[in-house]
């Protein structure tokens, strides 16, 4: 399957893959230009995140991830790969070490690394399908998006009753079931 932009204004649509189909390598990197990345292969689940790791690490309400098969990502930048950080026991997150621009996320059971959205020199058909932790996104953004890929958008906000303690995000269990 690939996501296209469906129009002017945007919004995706999902169409399968004309057999043989190998989309262009995208290319994305850090605000100063040391890490920079290629990632081949079909855009994967693109989604924006809220739960609380991403907020503090990102500095903002929700951050856009989109996967690629970890076998198709290469660090082509001067800077090599980024330095990392363990988030989770299984999970590292990949940022520059020079201006500090977070870029990738790697669970050690996938076979899928997930890129900043943002990082990416070019995001088309990147438009998020879904919002993890819409629970947790700050009172006054608006979420219009459902929790996942063709699922109806979740009830209403609630306060977190798991003390910080939360469950890998749905994106991730999926790219882990996968393997």
């Amino acid at each position: 399957m690939i996501i296209r932009p469906s129009g002017p204004l945007g919004g995706s649509e999902t169409t399968p893959a004309a057999d043989g189909e190998d989309p262009s390598p995208r290319t994305g990197r850090c605000q100063c230009g040391s890490i920079v990345y290629r990632v081949e292969g079909v855009p994967d689940d693109p989604h924006l995140c809220s739960c609380r790791h991403e907020t503090r690490i990102s500095g903002g309400p929700a951050v856009l991830w989109v996967g690629f098969r970890k076998d198709g990502l290469t660090w082509t930048g001067p800077g090599g790969e980024p330095r990392w950080y363990a988030t989770w026991p299984t999970l590292r997150r990949g940022f520059c070490p020079r201006c500090g621009t977070h870029l990738v996320s790697v669970a050690d059971d996938s076979d899928m690394v997930m890129v900043t959205g943002f990082s990416l020199d070019d995001r088309s058909g990147t438009d998020p399908v879904g919002h993890s932790y819409r629970q947790e996104a700050v009172p006054w953004m608006t979420v219009a998006l459902a929790d996942g890929p063709g699922l109806l958008p979740a009830a209403p906000r609630t306060l977190d009753t798991t003390g910080g303690k939360m469950p890998a995000p749905p994106a991730l269990r999926r790219h882990q079931a996968r393997r």
